[in-house]
């Protein structure tokens, strides 16, 4: 049984050395096969992947590689053949992010094309080109769409928000006018009471919609967050305190510059205040609080409230024009408030739920370094 035992041992120790002799070459072969493979393995895919591909050589001044799809995409085999052609119209002038490529859409003989470009070091660039004609024409059908359902909305909002007080004013003025010999001096002052509160609804329409073409020339330049935060809070803490709600400013620490229109992002903020504080009057304990994150070359400006939150319906229409659960609101805040963000390059996102409150996330653009920068928007 022993002699068993001992040349069980001997036999599986070695299989085992056998096993590994094998692996260890297996291995071998396999790092040698995967050295061959770079040799043709990166062109390859150059060669067959369906977005075109150009390097330059900006020292030597000549095309370095390109790829087929780069010549089948501009469908011009004099311009894919000349360095100083495709220089003038790729590299002419690229938006410059803080960091990643470089991006350009340009037009050629009637067609749009998307650019990156990637800086690698000082003597190459690596260009990546997509015909995106086709993509534009269905956003820009998707876009037409999209402005006349606002459109329509508009219209619906316009003849609702005025119809009514109008409807309500010529009430008031008719039984006014009927009763003249009737009333006494105290019920004919209430009736005109009434209308001029009608009246108001109506100013209050049209100095929002008012409202909605501000700021249509925008002034782009760096600014400290911290800074403009400050400023903003010193401005309207008292009135929120005096309503009884807490007001808290978590200021950031170490961000970068961003880059916005700073009267856009106060009325954009007074905005999303007045919501949150709209949100917090049946709460015990009302409170909001903003604070401040660097994300994805994004600083993400965050405005937060425990308020009694949106329900998921009423989230599918926030932005909406019109579209409003408030007695007293209009439905263009949210509106106006995401128009002010677009005109700086910047968004919004709404996050809630009726038990945790609200959150209003405000995503602002790095800056670049640019010098300031005028926008005019139709």
């Amino acid at each position: 049984m022993m002699k068993l035992q001992n040349e069980f041992h001997l036999s599986n120790a070695h299989l085992h050395g056998r096993h590994s002799q094998i692996q260890k070459s297996l291995s071998i072969r396999s790092r040698s096969d995967s050295l061959r493979a770079a040799d043709w393995e990166y062109v390859q895919v150059l060669d067959n992947i369906d977005v075109g591909v150009l390097v330059l050589d900006l020292q030597e001044r000549r095309i370095d590689y390109r790829n087929p799809v780069f010549s089948s995409v501009l469908q011009d085999e004099r311009l894919c053949n000349s360095f100083d052609r495709l220089e003038e119209l790729i590299l002419i002038d690229p938006i410059k992010p803080a960091s990643g490529p470089a991006s350009i859409t340009l037009s050629y003989r009637e067609r749009t094309f998307g650019c990156s470009i990637y800086k690698i070091g000082e003597r190459y660039r690596c260009i990546f080109i997509r015909d995106v004609s086709e993509k534009i024409r269905l956003e820009s059908i998707a876009q037409a769409v999209n402005t006349m359902d606002n459109i329509g909305y508009i219209f619906s909002g316009v003849r609702h928000e005025i119809g009514n007080p109008l409807n309500s004013l010529k009430m008031a003025l008719s039984v006014l006018r009927n009763n003249l010999d009737n009333f006494d001096r105290e019920t004919v002052v209430e009736y005109v009471d009434r209308g001029l509160a009608d009246i108001g609804r109506v100013e209050f329409l049209l100095k929002s919609m008012k409202s909605f073409a501000m700021f249509e020339r925008v002034e782009l330049e760096d600014v400290e967050l911290g800074d403009f935060m400050r400023r903003f809070m010193s401005l309207i803490e008292r009135e929120f305190n005096e309503r009884g709600i807490s007001l808290v400013f978590d200021e950031p620490v170490d961000l970068g510059r961003v880059r916005i229109d700073d009267r856009s992002l106060h009325q954009a903020l007074l905005n999303l205040l007045a919501n949150a504080a709209d949100a917090l009057g049946k709460v015990a304990d009302p409170e909001i609080y903003i604070f401040a994150e660097e994300r994805d070359q994004l600083v993400r400006l965050i405005v937060a409230d425990n308020g009694q939150g949106i329900s998921d319906e009423q989230r599918r229409h926030l932005f909406k024009p019109f579209n409003t659960s408030k007695p007293s609101g209009n439905g263009l805040g949210l509106v106006i408030t995401r128009k002010l963000l677009a005109q700086m390059n910047a968004d919004i996102e709404i996050e809630s739920s009726p038990v945790n409150g609200t959150l209003a996330i405000i995503s602002l653009p790095l800056s670049t370094g640019q010098d300031e920068e005028l926008i005019e928007h139709d």
